[in-house]
């Protein structure tokens, strides 16, 4: 049997092997309601297609497969398999659990209105919410019990095929509307000393995770607003948030070893409080927090949504957490961001949202516009087609691609607002690289993006759209020419083909408007 999909190290990064070969996800994900429809998932399906997406992340429903206790139908999930193996699309199953969104909609209908058995989170003024505790409660046992028959089936039905290649458990965990859980059992927990094996890891971390919070020591009666502080409720929800999902990814990995992770709603900002963003999620700050108590997870993914796509990128590409973006923007920027995505910071995972609507001027499930309207030179379908040229060139790409991750010789970029040009560095030429449109609030443009691979010393591969380059060689006392310049494409299997020469006045570095390639020999002289 082939070896199961998992994380390696590779070029001193993180990635992804299937099959035993390095893959990235150039992938999407549907709508939250989408997989519970079997009519919806054939227009789905050929949307997504179209795409050219190598990966489709699909919500599973705790609540629509155990609608009564241990009883389990998983009709809907065979359904999503069969339909991945027709189209030869990937699949990341998102678990809807316990949480999602810092709410409880997914619990079945048996577990909401049993509220005894499955106490409710209660806000600092002892009003109860609609989402489910984990303290005094019976829940993580009966979530152990779905999440583990959850596992089992996809093992039973799937590890030959291995269309399955990874598992989110949970989706953007924590608690809307309150610093943390004041009901009884979580004040009763509040008030416990911290595990020795929390304050141990974060000794060693020297706190790393709090801006403004340096170790002064502490003794083995301390409670929580004792070592944390201000942070105290926060670190709480997350400790003990990461504690359980531990326990489900634990368990699962032992059924049936795929890669596991769970995803994150991201502050709007630096100064947003902790309630206003789901408290209890693994955020920047608390990341730390997380990797401690829940150590069987694989990676934590950010979702992006936030214009300041580096930034938020750049705090989850860490060298021990792989940049996994399962959730982003369907707009222009979902097309210029893949570009840095793969090309600066080896993402494992780029996936826009509701991306079975893309190309649509309206989300034909929510109704809601998928471009700015004041882009005025931007449609939904001239989005759909950057992605999907974008996605077929790169996942032909792919092995070329993979093989330089984590190396300096591949370099992504996208524009940004009110940039004209940059300049980037390789071995031996220095590139200026000039857009052709000036991005700002009065004259929209797609944003130009693209990636340099250096092959060799004197080849490099030239991806993206809506820019052009000039080569300068770094050597004192030398230039720099080229000896051929091809446009041309890979096929589906990973063979160049070329397309023209380009000669005389026209051989040097233009993009065109859409997404093209390049493939350019140089020389010193």
């Amino acid at each position: 049997m082939k070896s199961l999909p998992q994380i390696r190290k590779f070029n001193e990064k993180y990635m992804l092997f299937i099959d035993d070969k390095p893959f990235i996800m150039f992938a999407a994900e549907l709508h939250n309601s989408a997989a519970s429809s079997a009519e919806y998932m054939k227009i789905a399906w050929e949307k997504v297609k179209e795409l050219n997406c190598n990966t489709l992340l699909v919500p599973v429903y705790w609540n629509l497969i155990e609608k009564k206790e241990n009883k389990f139908d998983f009709t809907d999930v065979k359904r999503i398999i069969s339909g991945a193996r027709k189209y030869k699309i990937k699949l990341v199953l998102l678990w809807f659990g316990s949480w999602k969104n810092g709410l409880s909609g997914y619990a079945p209908d048996w577990v909401k209105m049993d509220w005894k058995r499955f106490p409710r989170v209660e806000n600092e003024y002892g009003v109860k919410t609609k989402i489910l505790s984990m303290f005094q409660s019976d829940i993580l046992s009966v979530e152990l019990n779905a999440f583990k028959r959850f596992m089992e089936y996809i093992k039973e039905v799937d590890e030959k095929e291995q269309t399955v290649i990874a598992v989110q458990v949970e989706n953007e965990v924590g608690i809307l509307g309150s610093v943390r859980d004041f009901s009884k059992g979580a004040n009763e927990a509040y008030r416990e000393t911290v595990s020795d094996n929390l304050t141990e890891y974060l000794k060693k971390q020297n706190f790393l995770c709090f801006r403004d919070m340096t170790y002064k020591g502490y003794t083995a009666v301390d409670t929580w607003e004792d070592i944390f502080g201000c942070y105290a409720p926060e670190v709480f929800m997350c400790a003990n948030y990461a504690s359980y999902i531990e326990k489900l990814a634990k368990q699962g990995k032992e059924i049936y070893n795929l890669p596991l992770f769970t995803n994150v709603w991201l502050k709007g900002n630096n100064d947003e409080k902790a309630g206003i963003y789901p408290c209890g999620g693994p955020v920047p700050e608390m990341i730390d927090i997380w990797k401690c108590m829940a150590p069987s997870l694989d990676f934590i993914s950010p979702d992006i949504y936030s214009f300041e796509f580096e930034k938020a990128a750049e705090l989850y590409a860490g060298e021990d957490n792989p940049l996994f973006i399962p959730e982003t923007r369907r707009d222009k920027w979902a097309v210029a961001n893949l570009y840095t995505s793969v090309g600066k910071y080896n993402s494992l995972c780029y996936s826009p949202f509701g991306a079975e609507s893309i190309g649509e001027d309206k989300s034909f499930i929510t109704g809601i516009l998928h471009t700015d309207i004041n882009d005025k030179n931007i449609s939904s379908e001239m989005v759909k087609r950057y992605l999907s040229k974008s996605y077929k060139m790169l996942c032909n790409m792919l092995p070329i691609i993979t093989e330089y991750y984590g190396t300096e010789n591949i370099k992504g970029f996208a524009q940004k607002e009110g940039e004209i040009s940059r300049q980037l560095r390789l071995d031996k030429y220095l590139l200026t690289v000039e857009f052709y449109h000036n991005i700002n609030g009065n004259n929209e443009f797609m944003p130009g993006a693209g990636i340099v691979i250096q092959i060799s010393e004197d080849e490099l591969l030239f991806i993206g759209y809506g820019y052009k380059a000039e080569l300068e060689s770094l050597t004192v006392g030398k230039q720099s020419d080229f000896l051929s310049l091809e446009k041309g494409n890979y096929d589906e299997n990973h063979k160049w083909i070329k397309y023209m020469d380009l000669n005389g006045d026209e051989q040097y570095i233009r993009m065109e408007e859409e997404p093209t390639l390049l493939r350019a020999f140089c020389y010193e002289f």
